[in-house]
């Protein structure tokens, strides 16, 4: 009987392993890399979800455009009670008096009837081009949300990323600043210090826990921004994976702008006005044209002569021709806001095209400067670090004093603070680079 369980469930965890995604999207609870931290708030945030429903929205209406094209079909049936009857009384020559009825009491119909747009000479293709244009304008608006939050998921990613790296260093630099002053509050014990060393230290140590409470703080917060954007809890703890990796932008001035020029989600929209005002033009020029339309109705009906009882079938059918002569300046009053917004669209245009430029130049030069500093932090990171240990051996040697070897000791937690904001700002201007070329977001 055991060795049956046994079999069972493993056959059970075999069927479960093999249905299961090859690929599970990760967990809150794991360390998210920063590819998966952009997956899971492009999947979870709630205002992609509003974009997802506007295009929705937009491909409704697209197919309400289409409807005249297809034919209108109505069903009719009506019962009318009449109780009075008009009649006409009249008698042959030696006959009866007798009467002629013109109606009957109860009377029942039902019709089907049809009607087909037959051309109304590429009104209805202006108005569904029109609709298009709104899906255009809908995708642009997802793709734009899309980007904005993923470069928002960068920066808090890399914010927290720096924060947690740099209370370390200020951790390193508590614990080298707690070894000075019991070093120096012994020696003072033994008479080999003064007061001051000890004062000193103990301001130092100070002020270390200061700056490392504000970097917490920070934290807190950034951890709280990031929590949002992945759509966690409060309080939910966030664990992330992840390296400065400063890549230098290869992307020259003119590729980035022309990159920019096309790529950019918001230099789409803009076009797509524009291209909504032209086809909104079409469609109030179109609104002149006539149209042209058929109709039949068929069905049954009673209370007609001779046998006024009796249900009888019946066919209407007809062409009729609509042309507009007079709209109350209406159609006149829609072209000229077209034309306007035609305007405008391209008055925007060529805005935006001029901010592109100056945003790729911008960012260009913030990466430039952004590896320069990175070089210089590295080569003083470098050289702080080689005068902390000769101020080790120094002061080992009783030729520094504590106040001296201290100086060491912040130069070089200094120099790896400049190094580790050096190296987030390296990334983040490439980010900046990439963001004003219209690149989507990526780590």
């Amino acid at each position: 009987m055991k060795s049956l369980l046994s079999s069972l469930l493993a056959v059970l965890a075999l069927a479960v392993a093999v249905r299961a995604d090859p690929d599970p999207a990760p967990t809150p609870t794991m360390p998210l890399t920063l590819a998966q931290a952009i997956d899971l708030v492009l999947a979870r945030y709630p205002s992609l979800a509003a974009a997802q429903a506007e295009i929705d929205g937009a491909q409704a209406r697209t197919t309400q455009s289409k409807a005249d094209r297809l034919p209108q079909i109505s069903a009719q049936g009506g019962y009318t009670y009449n109780s009075l009857r008009p009649y006409i009384g009249f008698a042959f020559p030696g006959g009866p008096p007798t009467s002629f009825y013109e109606s009957i009491t109860n009377s029942y119909n039902a019709s089907v009837t049809v009607r087909q747009l037959l051309t109304d000479f590429g009104r209805t293709d202006a108005l569904i081009a029109l609709a298009r244009t709104g899906e255009l304008s809908a995708r642009d608006a997802l793709e734009q949300a899309r980007h904005q939050l993923g470069y928002q998921t960068i920066q808090a990613f890399y914010g927290v990323v720096l924060l947690r790296q740099s209370i370390a260093v200020s951790d390193e630099e508590l614990r080298a600043l707690a070894e000075a002053r019991r070093i120096a509050e012994r020696k003072f014990s033994a008479g080999s210090a003064t007061k001051f060393d000890v004062l000193t230290t103990q301001v130092r140590e100070a002020n270390a826990r200061d700056r490392r409470t504000d970097a917490v703080a920070a934290l807190a917060k950034q951890e709280t921004a990031l929590r949002q954007l992945l759509g966690l809890a409060p309080g939910t703890p966030v664990e992330v994976i992840g390296e400065f990796d400063p890549a230098r932008p290869t992307l020259d001035l003119s590729t980035a702008i022309a990159e920019g020029l096309q790529h950019r989600p918001e230099m789409k929209r803009i076009r797509d006005d524009e291209t909504s005002a032209q086809r909104r033009l079409e469609a109030a020029n179109r609104e002149r044209r006539p149209t042209l339309s058929a109709q039949a109705t068929g069905g049954v009906d009673d209370g007609n002569l001779p046998l006024m009882y009796d249900n009888k079938g019946y066919v209407v059918a007809g062409v009729s021709v609509s042309v507009p002569l007079f709209t109350g300046e209406r159609i006149t009053g829609e072209e000229r806001a077209a034309r306007a917004g035609i305007r405008a669209a391209q008055a925007r245009v060529r805005e935006f095209t001029d901010q592109i430029g100056a945003d790729v130049e911008n960012a260009l030069t913030d990466a430039t400067a952004a590896q320069a500093r990175l070089g210089n932090a590295d080569t003083l990171v470098a050289q702080a670090k080689e005068a902390l240990a000769l101020a080790k051996t120094r002061y080992a040697n009783g030729v520094i004093t504590n106040y001296e070897l201290l100086d060491a000791e912040s130069a070089a937690r200094s120099a790896e603070l400049t190094q580790l904001q050096a190296r987030y700002d390296c990334v983040l201007a490439s980010q900046a680079v990439s963001r004003a070329a219209g690149e989507a977001p990526h780590p």
